[in-house]
């Protein structure tokens, strides 16, 4: 029913999502180097947008040296398409250099500023030691169109979903 995530303690519901969250954490720290003060679970931000602020969260967020490295967007099992778009539109809105999306056994792995696939396995995750990041400005366009995609996906795809919330005028 309920099972402890690998890196907070905290429990969750024990759903298809989760447990493929829970190898990936497992797999970040064990076989890729990454500590557990490196990785955010359910890292929570706003999006602002003309209509206000929407509520968002990343799966994993890896942090490095105080500045977001790599966002890692979990599916359950065989539904990885829609959730290589919300990878990459949620890291370009957080300017993490690379979006991953992840069911356990297909990976994508994507450079968040051209969107090219860099890798189709979960081992193609940089290793902590390896990561070379290369920080760009997103263009204002591209911005505005991955929190879009970004607040929909949310929508779609999780359960909480995102709510907009008022600007203050």
């Amino acid at each position: 029913m309920f099972v402890r995530d690998y890196i907070t303690g905290l429990a969750f519901w024990d759903t298809p999502k989760e447990r493929v969250r829970q190898n990936v954490e497992r797999f970040l720290i064990e076989e890729k180097g990454y500590t557990p003060n490196d990785i955010i679970v359910d890292y929570e931000f706003d999006v602002h947008i003309p209509e206000g602020i929407a509520k968002a969260t990343a799966d994993l967020l890896i942090r490095i040296d105080d500045r977001n490295a790599i966002v890692i967007m979990c599916a359950p099992p065989s539904t990885l398409i829609p959730y290589e778009m919300l990878a990459l539109a949620c890291a370009r809105v957080l300017n993490a250099p690379l979006a991953v999306a992840t069911d356990w056994d297909d990976t994508t792995v994507m450079d968040t500023y051209s969107g090219k696939v860099l890798g189709k396995n979960i081992a193609d995750i940089p290793a902590r030691n390896e990561l070379k990041l290369e920080y760009r400005e997103i263009p204002r366009d591209k911005l505005e169109k991955a929190k879009r995609i970004l607040i929909t996906y949310l929508e779609i795809l999780h359960c909480k979903g995102c709510r907009i919330e008022r600007q203050q005028s």
